[in-house]
């Protein structure tokens, strides 16, 4: 296994879990609000951390894909 590969990979899954940290820790500011007896909660949206994530997932996914080929 190349050693440079799996590096990148693992510095990968660590940027990856640090966006989705900073992602939940965006989302834990939730709104509850009723209307008559109905209650509803509003989990904001956070459109640049979410896609953060998206982007990290994705250089995972080649990083191990990369990792896998010979």
């Amino acid at each position: 296994m190349d050693e440079k590969k799996l590096k990148t990979a693992v510095e990968e899954a660590k940027r990856f879990l640090d966006r989705v940290k900073e992602l939940q820790n965006e989302q834990k500011i939730t709104v509850r609000y009723f209307v008559g007896e109905k209650e509803y909660t509003h989990i904001p949206s956070c459109p640049k951390e979410s896609g953060a994530v998206r982007r990290a997932s994705m250089d995972l996914s080649r990083a191990l894909s990369a990792l896998r080929k010979y």
